[in-house]
């Protein structure tokens, strides 16, 4: 596939990837070149490649949008100190209202640099591990590495930051770069120093989960739900569980007391759904 079909597939999909040219740059360069100086090219080189694709995705928008989205920009590009910060968070806002969260990435990320604030670096890294959930296989690795990069800088500031330990923990896994049981073991630290992270536990579930553990997921599930029992979704992991184990009966029992907790009809539209999946399923 060529390069330009596959930038349309991506634009298309509200998702931004590296150019294949990146990878030319990782693997073909000299090998005497230092691997810092081979790192910065490949920096320059994705945000090049970042900055035009952009650019088309500038060029969809109609003439009212474009229209405000170049005040922000103008704003933003003219102002100095807090006001700057304020006029980004205005652009943040309207990519995601455009529903393009990989731009609203990029530029949740321009403010931790801007700012240098380790709340900003964190909420950038996790963006990019949230839109990484909604990805395709070949488009997740963009999203990881920049993930991975930004929860590396976190954790040279501050080591024992536990939302970065478990960021971290996720893209090693999830990316398939590196061994993945050091991903979970710095998950696992953290559950260990503290027992009441229910991100942790539940993500400790969630890996469980897709390696087919399912005993041992729905046990972490239920720990998470021990700690905190305001904590709805933990109902739906452990019926969710359940089902995919095969014991149904508590899988409903579950499925329903998350059921009972919904207020939002669209959710319950969906469990409805999916407790009706399992039962043809099951029937099969």
């Amino acid at each position: 596939m060529s390069n330009i079909k596959h930038k349309s597939r991506i634009l298309q999909g509200m998702v931004i990837i590296l150019s294949s040219a990146v990878f030319v740059l990782m693997y073909a360069a000299p090998k005497t070149e230092p691997l810092e100086k081979i790192n910065q090219r490949q920096i320059e080189e994705t945000r090049k490649e970042i900055n035009i694709q952009v650019q088309e995705i500038k060029g969809t928008l109609d003439p009212i949008q474009a229209t405000r989205l170049n005040g922000f920009e103008t704003l933003y590009a003219t102002s100095q100190g807090s006001s700057k910060v304020q006029f980004l968070d205005s652009i943040i806002r309207f990519w995601d209202t455009q529903m393009r969260p990989a731009v609203s990435a990029l530029y949740v990320e321009e403010k931790a640099e801007l700012t240098q604030d380790l709340n900003h670096l964190v909420e950038a890294a996790n963006r990019y591990v949230q839109i990484a959930t909604f990805m395709d296989a070949q488009d997740k690795a963009w999203a990881y590495d920049r993930g991975l990069a930004l929860f590396d800088k976190i954790l040279l500031i501050q080591p024992k930051h536990a939302d970065a330990r478990i960021g971290k923990g996720i893209c090693i896994v999830e990316s398939g770069r590196g061994i993945p049981m050091e991903g979970i073991e710095l998950i696992r630290q953290v559950v260990d120093e503290d027992p009441t992270n229910t991100r942790a536990i539940l993500q400790l579930g969630h890996f469980s989960l897709l390696s087919g553990q399912f005993d041992k997921a729905i046990e972490r599930y239920k720990q998470a739900w021990n700690v905190d029992t305001t904590l709805d979704e933990a109902l739906f992991y452990i019926g969710d569980g359940f089902a995919k184990s095969g014991q149904l009966d508590s899988a409903f029992s579950y499925l329903n007391r998350f059921k009972a907790l919904q207020k939002d009809q669209t959710v319950v539209n969906e469990l409805e759904a999916y407790m009706k999946e399992i039962n043809i399923l099951s029937n099969h």
